[in-house]
């Protein structure tokens, strides 16, 4: 995919004179015969730094929903008596309601789902659930890309990527093309889904903890004072659960509570762990020095 995106850069520039490299640590970006001092300034930059963290805010892999735990007792007189039932039910079974209850929300949200396909939300579902019957824990990485596509077309991301491209812009023009300078907007925080932008990320990926942006690749153009840049955004979040989401869930959230139920016994009574989802995409910005 990181080829085929690369491949585009001529065609979408066919008369300027980028230079762009697969594995920027083998070699400067600019030729040294034909640019003038600056370029092989930024090249050296490029040379030496890439990939270049530009902002990371939040933490996954902790807090409460996190946790795992044998035989918990919930504080909670609700979810004591919603619980109940469940000391008669093998781990089978609980997984298997709980990932009824995933595709029962998938399939309801299909209507007005725009961001991913109703397959394919399914499919990861049955990932989730079975991953977390595993109780192996540790991270799933979206392989195939399909959640991390779907996160990039949100309004919630789509903000992201607009004030990520803004800040971009204006300080590589301030400074002179040396991404090093660059500090992005503090406001920007690890996107929250919401039902309305996709019924199916809000159930399988909801609030999310980590964000880190990183500059991967550029290109320069010297001669015309111009550039081409690759930032890839990594969004992280825990597939766990607390008590809380069982007894103050959102109200679309409501219908889905017995299978939160199931995950909460899952992973605080029987010792599932819950895991880390990664996810990544990028994008394309271009400006001038």
């Amino acid at each position: 995919m990181l080829l085929q995106q690369l491949q585009t850069v001529s065609a979408l520039f066919p008369q300027q004179n980028f230079s762009c490299e697969l594995r920027p640590r083998q070699r400067p970006y600019c030729s040294p015969n034909d640019i003038p001092t600056q370029c092989t300034a930024l090249a050296q930059i490029a040379y030496t730094k890439l990939p270049h963290q530009l902002y990371h805010v939040g933490k996954s892999s902790a807090g409460p929903d996190f946790q795992y735990s044998f035989n918990k007792n919930p504080t909670s007189d609700t979810v004591k008596t919603l619980i109940s039932p469940t000391n008669f039910m093998s781990d089978s079974f609980l997984a298997w309601d709980l990932e009824l209850t995933l595709k029962a929300g998938i399939y309801a949200g299909a209507y007005w789902e725009s961001t991913i396909t109703q397959s394919d939300a399914v499919r990861v579902a049955k990932q989730f659930v079975a991953r977390l019957k595993a109780g192996t824990g540790t991270t799933w990485h979206d392989r195939e890309g399909k959640l991390s596509d779907a996160l990039k077309n949100t309004p919630e991301v789509k903000k992201i990527i607009a004030q990520v491209s803004k800040d971009f812009k204006t300080q590589m023009h301030q400074y002179g093309g040396d991404f090093t300078q660059i500090t992005l907007s503090k406001k920007l925080r690890p996107p929250s889904i919401s039902w309305t932008s996709s019924p199916s990320l809000k159930i399988l990926v909801g609030g999310t903890q980590e964000m880190i942006i990183r500059l991967d690749y550029i290109c320069y153009d010297c001669t015309r004072s111009k550039w081409l840049a690759m930032i890839s955004i990594e969004i992280r979040d825990d597939f766990g659960v607390t008590e809380s989401d069982i007894t103050n869930p959102s109200p679309a959230a409501v219908p889905g509570v017995p299978g939160l139920m199931d995950f909460w016994v899952l992973q605080h009574r029987r010792g599932k762990k819950p895991f880390t989802t990664v996810f990544d995409f990028s994008f394309f910005i271009d400006g001038s020095m």
